[in-house]
């Protein structure tokens, strides 16, 4: 394909095409490929929610669980930076996408929404709810703990295999994020069309983040959603709270999804949604 020359300009019927396609990506909600946190906008009612999918996906994560919660609430659906349409950050780190979602959150004048974030995308949830109170009205972690229960010896030999094997790496990891192989197969994919030092750079600081300090004191209540892989059902909240860093959050209750793997959003959708909305009634407006 050829590349326009700066001083030709386009068929008058072609400028129109033009026109209307930017226009339906604003009215939805969607900013370009260069802007700091791409988004989409949905639905109306309070509280807001804002949905942060994980590392390696993008908004379309979300697209199981967002059409039933856009009945009832605002919705505003995130791409990670380096994710999706978003610009690829300067650090690949948790309190970069928070300081992005923050930013993002205040031109659209959200305060006392409902943060959902799903693995890193709670982490990145919990640090903006950490350091701008008025945001959230609750904090909804999917399926994380708040540092990296892994030891020394495993995280360098992921490391390794990050750096060496990075297809191997990406199979291995995201291919277990379900239980159904042809989501599998999409996740996968997905992963593969971030650029690798990006998302290695995410790897490397969900290895290291440690937001037990964040949380410490937090009065915004969590809700930490958790398949039987992190929370087995013979172990009680108390003491998966402890293990998983929660405990010197706020009011920080558990909620157990059984029959999931880790992404709950595609697996037990519905469940999901049940779970947010009874959150939901239960934040003061």
């Amino acid at each position: 394909m050829g590349t326009m020359s700066p001083l030709t300009r386009p068929a008058r019927p072609v400028r129109r095409h033009f026109a209307v396609a930017a226009a339906l990506l604003i009215l939805a909600g969607v900013v370009g490929a260069a802007d700091p946190m791409a988004f989409e906008n949905r639905g109306s009612g309070a509280p807001a929610i804002v949905l942060i999918h994980t590392i390696g996906g993008d908004r379309s994560d979300w697209s199981l669980v967002a059409p039933a919660l856009a009945k009832r609430h605002r919705l505003l659906i995130v791409d990670l930076p380096g994710h999706g349409r978003s610009a690829p950050p300067e650090k690949s780190t948790v309190e970069e996408a928070a300081k992005r979602l923050d930013q993002l959150l205040s031109r659209n004048k959200v305060n006392g929404a409902l943060l959902v974030g799903h693995s890193y995308g709670a982490l990145v949830a919990l640090e903006v709810a950490a350091a701008h109170p008025k945001r959230a009205a609750a904090v909804v972690a999917i399926d994380a703990a708040t540092y990296t229960l892994a030891d020394s010896a495993q995280v360098a030999s992921a490391k390794m295999m990050l750096r060496e094997r990075y297809s191997v790496f990406l199979h291995a990891i995201f291919e277990r994020m379900t239980s159904d192989r042809a989501r599998s197969d999409s996740l996968v994919a997905h992963a593969s069309r971030l650029k690798q030092e990006v998302l290695s750079e995410y790897f490397h600081d969900a290895w290291q983040a440690d937001l037990r300090p964040r949380v410490k004191g937090m009065k915004t209540p969590v809700h930490v959603v958790l398949t039987e892989m992190l929370w087995p059902s013979g172990e009680s909240w108390t003491s998966a709270r402890t293990r998983l860093g929660y405990e010197t959050a706020g009011p920080a209750q558990g909620h157990r999804i059984a029959e999931s793997a880790h992404f709950i959003p595609l697996d037990q959708p519905d469940s999901l949604v049940q779970v947010i909305e009874r959150i939901s009634d239960q934040t003061p407006r």
